[in-house]
């Protein structure tokens, strides 16, 4: 589980304290900052710099591997980040580089492969190497059924029984409605058939609404998207996490109809997600304000 390296002290205000009120005080933050490095749910922050902000996220080597997405030449694509919160940039085996990665997602039954998306719907099919962190490309293939006014920044591939399937979205507005691909995947080729697109328009965020900043899959099968509000590099960001759906056992994906969000965050904007064992791991893209982390315990809804 990824550490603590920061307390941010989130308030600006002027109070007038007595002598006792400054006593008080003194007391509530031993006993809070106690309890929150004891492992306390809060937000940690990851990295100032907006280069490393996280747009994807996949479980990897006691650890996590993640996307950027930058745009500039020599910026970071991938990195590995311990758990102790330390980056480590991971080298792009091609002179040129991946535009924009908006999502991550790793195969199924394998400990060190995965699939990385840029926003237009290119997909890197790569193998990470543990010890070495050396990656190498295996296939490179476009996901279908895009337009080009799509900006795809949730991916997802998940196996029940014999069946792959893969998820993508593209991520809407207040003006655009969102379109959720699901469909088979053959991981041997990295080919998708059988696809079948949801609208997908949710209540909140109000303002500079994403629908899908990123998906992910629970161990019932059940697919969840972080809803952001983005108005821009300084914020002020939200999130709303929602589950809009779930697989049967053939695999077939039913929409619900009444979306009811589950949590909700001010002040963050979530764009990578992943489960892990009875935690939902947010990672953010705070743009200027760099990225954070959030272990959601979500082991009270199962």
């Amino acid at each position: 589980m990824l550490g603590l390296l920061t307390f941010v002290n989130m308030c600006n205000k002027n109070i007038l304290f007595d002598d006792r009120s400054i006593i008080h005080y003194i007391i509530l933050i031993i006993v809070s900052t106690t309890a929150f490095t004891m492992g306390q749910n809060e937000w940690v922050q990851l990295h100032d710099d907006p280069e490393f902000t996280i747009s994807g996220v996949a479980q990897f080597n006691n650890g996590y591997i993640v996307v950027h997405d930058n745009k500039i030449m020599g910026q970071a694509r991938v990195s590995f980040i311990n758990n102790k919160n330390e980056f480590n940039q991971l080298v792009w085996p091609q002179n040129t580089l991946p535009y924009d990665l908006e999502g991550l997602a790793r195969l199924p039954d394998s400990e060190n492969q995965f699939i990385m998306m840029e926003s237009t719907g290119t997909c890197y099919r790569v193998l990470i190497d543990s010890a070495h962190f050396k990656i190498t490309i295996i296939n490179i293939f476009e996901l279908p059924m895009l337009k080009e006014d799509m900006n795809l920044e949730g991916i997802n591939v998940f196996k029940n029984d014999s069946y792959y399937k893969i998820a993508y979205g593209d991520r809407g507005s207040n003006i655009k409605e969102s379109i959720l691909f699901t469909a088979d995947y053959n991981p041997s080729t990295d080919s998708i058939s059988n696809i079948d697109t949801y609208t997908i328009n949710l209540p909140q965020p109000e303002y500079h609404k994403r629908n899908i900043a990123d998906l992910a899959i629970d161990n019932r099968s059940i697919l969840w998207t972080s809803a952001t509000s983005d108005p821009g590099d300084n914020g002020p960001f939200e999130t709303v996490l929602y589950k809009l759906g779930e697989f049967n056992p053939a695999g077939k994906f039913s929409q619900y109809k009444n979306n009811k969000s589950s949590f909700s965050f001010s002040g963050q904007k979530v764009e990578a997600m992943v489960f892990y064992k009875s935690q939902l791991i947010l990672m953010t893209d705070n743009e200027n304000f760099g990225s954070t982390f959030y272990a959601l315990d979500i082991s009270p809804l199962k």
